[in-house]
């Protein structure tokens, strides 16, 4: 989409000149846009998300603004036109439409393949939320407000190696079910999904629950691995205790706040550009001056601790969102 939009801007300004105009070469500039970036750093970033996070379809859509809304944004600004007012607003739209799409296309409708597959399906559940059946766990994600705002995290997870008790069922009558987080959501009558696992039960008002627990058990069959915990006296408990304290207590008011998630994400974002210019300054010492080691060495140092950075925080998270009980608890009795 960002080279569709360079091409078609070089289009609208070949049109715009007074005079004759040329027959215009889609084809010719479309290929020069592509194979010269100019220094343009968005994509290759967002091709390298893309590589490592192929299989997370709910970050697609994401990943395809990354390049897109810089040039419509900046197109936007400079519009010398209407069309070219209208090409930057339709930009990142359309790069969004086409992810959201190739995401429903690789993981709908779910058949053996995509079952044993490592590839994320979402599922929308009745009255809000979303279960993402991922490569090793289950998430569940776009809860309500956790109950109390001091909740670490706003989301809750169950890896398939600890799953324990799968069952579809059905639910009469509405009623509020609250997760480890301490979020509530409103079980709406219909189909219903329950597992059990890692400490936590959870209850999914799920409509196409067949097809969803046939995905849930062959998933786990075929996917689980185990992910020993560390020690309990890790710090990367830190968040996960605090959650554990938490969900024995009443909130003092109900909390309105949702948590928000990604954000130690833009850590990794300035991991990889500072590793590309210490990438950079390590070629021009070898082709010009000796003194762009000391930009290496600062930058790849740079790059290193965010880095480290990074995963610290999102480990401690993602233990957390695993273990919003304590692992010396037992698992719910299914009866």
């Amino acid at each position: 989409m960002p080279f569709g939009y360079l091409t078609l801007s070089s289009y609208l300004f070949q049109r715009s000149l007074p005079g004759r105009r040329e027959e215009f070469d889609f084809a010719a500039e479309f290929a020069e846009k592509f194979t010269d970036l100019n220094g343009f750093w968005p994509v290759p970033v967002a091709l390298l998300l893309f590589v490592v996070l192929w299989w997370m379809t709910a970050a697609w859509t994401r990943i395809a603004l990354l390049p897109s809304a810089p040039v419509a944004f900046v197109g936007l600004l400079a519009g010398t036109s209407w069309e070219k007012s209208v090409l930057s607003v339709a930009t990142p739209l359309v790069a969004w439409g086409l992810a959201w799409l190739a995401a429903k296309v690789v993981s709908w409708p779910v058949t053996g393949d995509v079952r044993r597959s490592a590839v994320e399906v979402l599922v929308g559940l009745r009255g809000g939320g979303r279960l993402r059946v991922q490569s090793r766990r289950l998430l569940l994600d776009k809860l309500p407000p956790p109950r109390h705002k001091e909740a670490p995290v706003g989301r809750v997870a169950i890896r398939f190696d600890r799953i324990g008790h799968v069952e579809a069922g059905f639910v009469h009558s509405p009623a509020q079910w609250r997760f480890g987080n301490t979020s509530e959501l409103t079980i709406t009558p219909g189909p219903v999904l329950r597992i059990i696992g890692g400490g936590q039960q959870w209850l999914l008002p799920v409509d196409d629950v067949e097809t969803v627990t046939r995905l849930v058990l062959a998933r786990a069959k075929v996917r689980a691995k185990a992910d020993p915990r560390p020690p309990l006296e890790s710090p990367r408990w830190a968040n996960a205790k605090k959650l554990w304290g938490l969900s024995r207590s009443p909130p003092m008011q109900p909390n309105q706040q949702k948590v928000k998630h990604g954000m130690h994400h833009v850590m990794l974002v300035l991991s990889v550009l500072t590793a590309a210019m210490a990438g950079y300054a390590v070629f021009r010492a070898f082709t010009g001056s000796w003194s762009f080691v000391f930009g290496a060495l600062i930058f790849g140092g740079v790059s290193y601790g965010v880095a480290r950075g990074w995963a610290s925080i999102g480990a401690a998270l993602k233990l957390a969102e695993e273990n919003p009980h304590s692992p010396l608890a037992d698992d719910p009795d299914p009866r």
